[in-house]
């Protein structure tokens, strides 16, 4: 069972986590004095490839997260104040789909189970991810970066 549950856990995306650690670790740069964060630096941080810390970035750029800059003293570096960012905007920025998916898998056309499954649990995920962008539109960026001590 332990295996199991760690397979499920592993499937699970930490692309919202990560990318609210990019944004806290650009604003901390810019009240250091960083006009623009280096992706390697920000990767530091994060302790994750700067390939990836990039691919979120280009992300968070083309939602309006971010400014990026290129070459010798470039980074990236907010779009708008930490008190501007809703929590909402980051996840639907990077995630791809509702956090809770439907099963994927064949059905088994002479179980009427299998063939109603997706119609029946629809509403519920439907639901599930309605009630967590609600949560996370109430939530700023400056409340994650304020939780962190200087």
């Amino acid at each position: 069972m332990a295996v199991c549950i760690k397979y499920i856990y592993s499937m699970k995306s930490s692309r919202f986590a990560v990318a609210a650690h990019i944004l806290v670790s650009i604003e901390h740069a810019t009240r250091d004095g960083e006009l623009f964060f280096p992706s390697s630096a920000i990767a530091a941080s994060v302790n994750t490839n700067a390939v990836f810390v990039r691919e979120l970035l280009c992300q968070l750029s083309k939602a309006h997260l971010v400014v990026t800059k290129e070459g010798r003293g470039g980074g990236a570096q907010l779009a708008r104040p930490a008190s501007q960012i809703c929590l909402s905007d980051v996840y639907l920025a990077v995630e791809q789909g509702p956090v809770l998916k439907p099963n994927t898998r064949p059905k088994d056309v002479a179980c009427r189970v299998s063939c109603s499954m997706d119609a029946a649990l629809q509403p519920v995920l439907s639901e599930v991810e309605a009630a967590l962008l609600k949560i996370l539109k109430t939530r700023k960026l400056s409340e994650l970066v304020n939780r962190i001590p200087d």
